[in-house]
């Protein structure tokens, strides 16, 4: 029987009629249903501001309060054969909030984030079950999904996942997305991971697709942050998909289509209300005779941190260290461009001005420069990286719009083209020119 794996994200566990929306995609799923979730909508975010600002409520009260959230969702978690589960959870949840106010860790505090996504797979195998689909829960560390790395950036274990991964038969299993096992305790896959997730447990099932379920309509060639009526795109390769995600957020975890190339699965966006919309298909490239800019990507608003090294500074090491740094205060670096002599980086405006005074607190790096604010401009379309036309239609259309558009000096990919405007030019610069390029619905 053919496997069809279902990812349902957190905009799409809000409220009981998403519930009951995903009850139906489920009980009408071609082939064998394998379903991976997020946590409920808001509740990593509650997790991360009880875990990281130390809230004036105390654990037990704030562990009650996600219990009760769970309950108005899916009131049948409390009657359902794994309450008991729940409840322990539950007390799991708790007992990890105390011990990292006392003594925070990296593993400990990957596992009190993990309840959100264990609590919302007992609710939905619970939700499943009572209304006649056989569920049963499946976490991430008893399935075998298997990571490498620490913190909140690991990644899947491909190899080591599919020779362990062991799927309960005989009901719907509900897996944990988001999280996973390593060498040394629980480790998470960053934002929008789940989605990471369910695309290897497909490629380990040999699954015939995967479908992720949105509030939204399929892949839009621009992404609705800018408020323009962008064109649904009805298809995407495996590498625009890829090369999209990472400007357009959130649009899809910018690895998830990595584990299906080789087998080829297809990957399916559609909107969880809307059934009988197609959405995008994500697949194999499909070469145009003529390239086009398909979708233009985002990132606004980064200013550059830069700065210039002596003969005497190592430049691997210079960047490490100041990535390193960086991350541990959870500061993402968009870019970076380093060379002999110069180091640069790109980071949110808002960011902009604490990467500054931790990197100049680090007595082995320069005190960075601050640039000017800009934003990058991705367009992504097969074969346009390497033709010439497209090239200069881009740049003949940014003339004609007053636009200072300036294409990136990076390596050349060709499926995208690269290019940073001022940041006050951003919402003028993709106005124009995806309205040019034919980008906005009609």
């Amino acid at each position: 029987m053919n496997t069809h794996v279902h990812k349902f994200g957190g905009s799409c566990l809000s409220a009981i009629e998403d519930i009951d929306a995903v009850i139906e995609r489920i009980r009408h799923s071609e082939g064998r249903a394998v379903v991976v979730v997020s946590a409920f909508n808001g509740i990593t975010d509650r997790l991360i501001e009880q875990i990281d600002h130390r809230s004036t409520t105390s654990n037990s009260a704030f562990t009650a309060s996600i219990e009760l959230e769970h309950i108005e969702r899916v009131p049948e978690i409390v009657s359902s054969p794994w309450a008991v589960r729940f409840a322990d959870t539950l007390h799991h949840l708790s007992a990890l909030l105390d011990s990292h106010a006392i003594e925070s860790n990296v593993e400990v505090r990957a596992d009190a984030l993990a309840c959100g996504e264990r609590l919302s797979s007992l609710a939905i195998a619970a939700a499943l079950d009572a209304r006649g689909i056989p569920s049963i829960p499946a976490w991430s560390e008893e399935t075998g999904i298997r990571l490498i790395g620490r913190g909140e950036d690991a990644r899947i274990d491909a190899n080591l996942t599919k020779e362990l991964l062991d799927i309960p038969t005989g009901a719907v299993p509900v897996i944990t997305g988001w999280y996973g096992v390593t060498k040394d305790g629980y480790a998470l896959l960053g934002r929008g991971g789940s989605d990471l997730t369910a695309t290897a447990v497909a490629a380990a099932l040999d699954a015939s697709m995967v479908t992720i379920w949105r509030d939204v309509e399929g892949v839009l060639a621009l992404s609705p942050r800018w408020t323009l009526p962008a064109r649904n795109l009805s298809n995407l390769s495996y590498t625009e998909a890829a090369e999209l995600a990472l400007f357009s957020e959130p649009m899809l975890h910018p690895s998830a289509v990595e584990p299906l190339r080789e087998p080829g699965i297809p990957l399916y966006l559609r909107p969880l209300h809307s059934p009988e919309v197609d959405g995008t298909i994500i697949g194999p490239s499909i070469r145009l005779e003529v390239p086009r800019v398909r979708a233009v990507g985002c990132l606004p608003r980064l200013v550059p941190l830069s700065w210039s090294l002596s003969s005497a500074l190592s430049l691997t090491e210079c960047v490490s260290d100041a990535m390193s740094t960086l991350g541990r205060a959870r500061i993402r670096v968009a870019s970076i461009r380093a060379q002999p002599g110069r180091v640069r980086l790109l980071v949110s405006s808002r960011m902009a001005a604490r990467a500054k005074r931790i990197l100049s607190e680090k007595p082995n790096l320069p005190t960075p420069e601050l640039g000017e604010p800009l934003s990058i401009l991705c367009f992504v379309g097969e074969g346009i990286g390497n033709d010439a036309t497209t090239l200069v239609r881009i740049e003949e259309l940014a003339i004609e719009s007053s636009i200072d558009l300036h294409f990136s000096e990076d390596e050349k990919r060709d499926h995208a083209i690269h290019a940073t405007v001022p940041a006050n030019q951003t919402e003028t610069a993709l106005q124009s020119l995806c309205a040019a390029l034919d980008l906005l619905a009609q």
